[in-house]
């Protein structure tokens, strides 16, 4: 059963001792290594790789790889995982061939091996694709196609295989590999590249898709993140891994707007450094690497919150609109009305503009 977070919990920030976790990190990203302690029974790192996904699960001493980003951050994920007093990998997951992935798991597999190595079958014959496969076969891992239903147990904890779904897509995004890890009440989705049409695919197949934080497709793309899947989620908190001042974009300024409509609060890598998730199976903790400080509520950034969160409502028309609508451009400002949520104006009577559709 899905448990929201409390606002008690978010309080705690200044009570450390009674964190499932303790972290410590320095200045420098190849230093970001937190101390865990032995008392989380599920923790999920959301490791700073720039423009990449690397996320590390570990449940009583087993740990779960989920891609580990270019190949320059190879040795960032190597220390950050030895940090965690990691001997080998139970599983390694490549969601999808491409570098920003899986181009780190090369060094990763050699330097520390792994037990079973999982993805997904496709035409991919890049260098960086071969050198893992190669780096795979030298440590004699189990090769596992991923399919659709099946069920791995780390520790105390699992992960089911939730999608590709299908195999005649064009790119290689929506081949990703997606799991649900759950530990007792607590769940993680997390969606490697995957777009829309995977989201569709998942939502047809009626997939018991709901989680209490999501990982989002594509690095926060508006390619990714339907309103209509993340409903479904339904989930407390998202988890942009993104790379700061990245040539894409990333997040978009849709998929914060969709986050914002919905309420979901949201942590990005770019802003908030590696991020760390604690389930005791029934509440989740969140910590944050920025500016050397622990934090337990996520980081948004106040650009973005301005654009998705402010409307601008025509007191003659009760019709609102986002800031950018050229409706509210040419507004005159006497007939300005700001509201702070999209509740805010409906709850005033006002009618989202079918121009805009803040």
């Amino acid at each position: 059963m899905k448990k929201k977070l409390s606002a008690l919990f978010l309080a705690v920030i200044f009570v450390l001792s009674l964190c499932s976790c303790d972290y410590s990190f320095s200045d420098t990203q190849s230093d970001i290594i937190p101390e865990q302690s032995e008392n989380a029974p599920l923790s999920v790192h959301f490791i700073d790789v720039g423009q990449g996904d690397s996320i590390l699960l570990e449940s009583n001493g087993e740990f779960v790889l989920v891609d580990a980003g270019e190949s320059d951050y190879g040795s960032t994920v190597v220390n950050y995982i030895k940090s965690q007093n990691a001997d080998t990998l139970k599983y390694v997951i490549a969601t999808h061939p491409h570098s920003d992935h899986c181009g780190g798991l090369t060094k990763v597999i050699n330097k520390l091996g792994c037990e079973n190595f999982i993805t997904v079958e496709t035409d991919q014959s890049t260098k960086t694709w071969t050198n893992v496969l190669k780096a795979v076969d030298k440590a004699d891992a189990n090769y596992i196609d991923a399919k659709v239903g099946e069920t791995y147990s780390f520790g105390e904890s699992s992960f089911e295989i939730m999608a590709p779904l299908s195999d005649n897509y064009e790119g290689y995004n929506n081949y990703s590999v997606v799991i649900k890890a759950t530990y007792k009440d607590t769940s993680f989705l997390l969606m490697g590249d995957a777009e829309k049409q995977s989201e569709k695919e998942m939502l047809k197949a009626k997939e018991d898709i709901s989680a209490d934080v999501i990982k989002l497709g594509h690095h926060g793309s508006s390619s990714s993140s339907s309103k209509e899947f993340l409903k479904a989620v339904n989930p407390d908190y998202a988890v942009i891994s993104c790379g700061k001042d990245n040539d894409y974009g990333h997040p978009h300024k849709e998929t914060i707007q969709t986050l914002s409509k919905l309420s979901i609060p949201y942590f990005e890598t770019d802003i908030d450094g590696t991020i760390v998730a604690c389930s005791n199976g029934t509440d989740i903790k969140f910590y944050t690497e920025r500016n050397g400080e622990i934090a337990t509520n996520p980081t948004v950034n106040e650009t973005k919150t301005q654009t998705a969160d402010n409307y601008i409502g025509n007191k003659n028309s009760k019709v609102f609109h986002t800031p950018d609508c050229s409706g509210a451009k040419t507004m005159s400002e006497k007939n300005k009305v700001t509201f702070s949520s999209r509740e805010e104006a409906e709850s005033e009577g006002y009618k989202p503009c079918k121009q805009c559709n803040p």
